[in-house]
């Protein structure tokens, strides 16, 4: 089974509450899923969602049991159903310590060579910058390499980003998210006047 966060963004094993989860269960040969998720939420479907609210914390065992047809060739007993448990842990929504957060060094993957870094990080309030009261924003800046200007309306979860406006040419990110603790891939897109081009930047953890 897998985890995907809001933006269509996966997490092995933790998520910020306050926000849709989505679980995946395995395609074929698998042909019926039972899901139990906590105590005694019960959902069917290879793929359900789950919409937590901001009081829910802590683990969240899930359950799968996924029903496939029986392989006696192999195994002589064997029944068809799988069970499967993981934990899934929810942590509060403006929680500081997500791994997103970093820098990241890393290319294009349409040109390996030429490396650059991108960096994601939590700043001031973007709309009271001078107010320490209010709710720290998120911040990318670095694409396209070389740009300066942070991408500042970010949607942020705890392995993944969005952002739809900011960057050097007011285009988006469209997704990024960490493939593993210190691996980071974002899709964005760019334009080389008069065309946009979607990018894919690959980059490792610097910082």
């Amino acid at each position: 089974m897998s985890f995907v966060e809001a933006f269509g963004t996966p997490t092995p094993d933790t998520a910020y509450n306050g926000q849709t989860v989505s679980l995946q269960g395995p395609g074929a040969p698998y042909t019926s899923y039972q899901w139990r998720i906590g105590a005694i939420d019960e959902r069917t479907g290879r793929t359900t969602a789950v919409r937590f609210d901001n009081l829910t914390l802590g683990p969240i065992p899930v359950r799968l049991i996924a029903k496939r047809p029986p392989n006696a060739a192999c195994f002589k007993n064997d029944d068809g159903v799988d069970t499967l448990t993981q934990v899934l842990t929810l942590v509060p929504i403006r929680d500081p310590r997500a791994p997103i957060y970093g820098k990241f060094k890393g290319s294009n993957s349409d040109a390996p060579q030429d490396t650059f870094t991108v960096r994601i990080y939590s700043g001031p309030n973007y709309s009271f910058p001078n107010n320490p009261a209010a709710d720290p924003s998120n911040y990318a800046v670095g694409l396209p390499k070389g740009c300066r200007i942070p991408y500042v309306e970010i949607g942020l979860t705890w392995r993944g980003i969005t952002a739809n406006r900011g960057g050097c040419t007011g285009l988006n990110i469209t997704k990024g998210y960490l493939t593993t603790r210190d691996s980071i891939r974002i899709e964005y897109r760019t334009q080389v006047s008069p065309t946009i081009i979607d990018k894919v930047f690959l980059g490792k953890r610097v910082r």
